[in-house]
């Protein structure tokens, strides 16, 4: 099973701002290849990364065979294919998003359900999140491409990007769009996170850019963005406060006018940069984002063509380094950090020399001196 480049044309990405590159960081890349036959993909846009007690393991979903595929990272080889059953009482829907919190403890989101997998991909538990959110009014709890599935086992809680379907775009910004669910107790909380001013004052219409980009903490911080800004957010989780990039340089995405032509807003999302999710390092007390940027002047001007740039940003959120990726290189929104360094992809379905016979990486490994 190879690469799906209709879901990579779903993906939409953003530019980014120059800055000066700081003395004391530097980064080295290694490649990675991981044999594998035509059960497995060469790119699994939901997948989550783990440690076990010798290797880093990657999980990743197979949509085409609904199925788990596990690989070890360090060793770089397949380890197995576990299929999951659509039916019975360890039936589960399509995965949208998975968090392995270890090798028998495996969450996975599939619409308005999370389940707790052990090992053997048997239920452990399930909770219905229709029927626990369904009195709240608060929209559709979701986790998705850019808002990731993730398990704080600090507060025994997970993160829902909350999707309010059918309201007017002018309303949006007054609602809440963070929510958490304890698992224990079942409580939801509303968290103080809206969307952003400039969203508000072009009434939403920021084209197909409207949902949060989150993977997860940094201490005891939220990571998130909009996709429509250059900023990074934190909210402090200890004392209920937001912290962002500093207003200097922001950039945001122009604003596209009402039309229910489909073809302009995909227009819109070629044209114009899209920042994708940041991801925390908390082995380097670094933040990563990478912003899928207009494509050259020279090109055809398709999501293929579109540029790539990793922005690295530290602890206070600030950015201190960019790195012009290579064009048609890296599959959009696939990659992961763990203790070896941040993982991109190399699935680009524009690489006239893409070799499906492997599972490939870059992994940038980042040095703070």
């Amino acid at each position: 099973m190879k690469i799906n480049i209709g879901f990579f044309f779903f993906i939409v990405l953003v530019s980014c701002s120059k800055s000066k590159k700081p003395d004391n960081i530097t980064f080295d890349k290694d490649e990675i290849g991981i044999s594998i036959n035509s059960e497995y993909l060469n790119s699994y846009q939901v997948q989550s990364s783990i440690s076990n007690e010798k290797d880093l393991i990657l999980v990743g979903y197979n949509d085409k065979r609904h199925s788990l595929d596990f690989f070890n990272l360090d060793q770089g080889e397949v380890i197995v294919s576990k299929k999951l059953e659509f039916e019975g009482p360890n039936g589960i829907g399509k995965i949208e998003s998975i968090f392995v919190q270890s090798s028998d403890s495996i969450f996975v989101y599939e619409l308005g359900k999370l389940h707790l997998l052990n090992g053997d991909l048997s239920k452990n538990q399930s909770w219905d999140l229709f029927q626990i959110y369904g009195e709240l009014n608060f929209g559709i709890p979701q986790c998705n491409f850019y808002f990731k599935l993730y398990y704080d086992s600090e507060r025994q809680s997970v993160y829902f990007f909350m999707n309010k379907m059918g309201v007017d775009p002018n309303e949006l910004g007054d609602l809440p769009i963070m929510t958490s669910l304890n698992l224990e107790t079942t409580e939801v909380e509303i968290l103080p996170i809206y969307h952003s001013e400039y969203f508000k004052s072009v009434a939403g219409q920021v084209g197909f850019m409207t949902y949060l980009g989150f993977y997860g903490k940094l201490d005891s911080q939220l990571i998130f963005n909009y996709q429509y800004e250059s900023s990074i957010n934190a909210f402090h989780l200890e004392d209920k406060k937001l912290s962002k990039t500093s207003k200097s340089g922001l950039e945001v995405v122009p604003t596209i006018p009402r039309t229910n032509d489909p073809q302009a807003y995909d227009q819109h999302a070629i044209e114009n940069p899209h920042f994708l999710s940041p991801i925390p390092d908390p082995w380097r007390n670094l933040i990563y984002s990478i912003v899928w940027d207009s494509p050259d002047a020279n090109s055809y001007k398709t999501y293929l063509d579109k540029s790539q740039i990793l922005r690295v940003f530290d602890e206070n959120l600030e950015l201190i380094q960019t790195v012009p990726l290579p064009d048609r290189t890296y599959q959009i929104n696939n990659w992961f950090v763990n203790e070896n360094g941040l993982y991109l992809n190399k699935a680009h379905p524009g690489d006239s020399l893409l070799n499906e016979d492997f599972l490939m990486f870059d992994v940038f490994k980042f040095k703070v001196n």
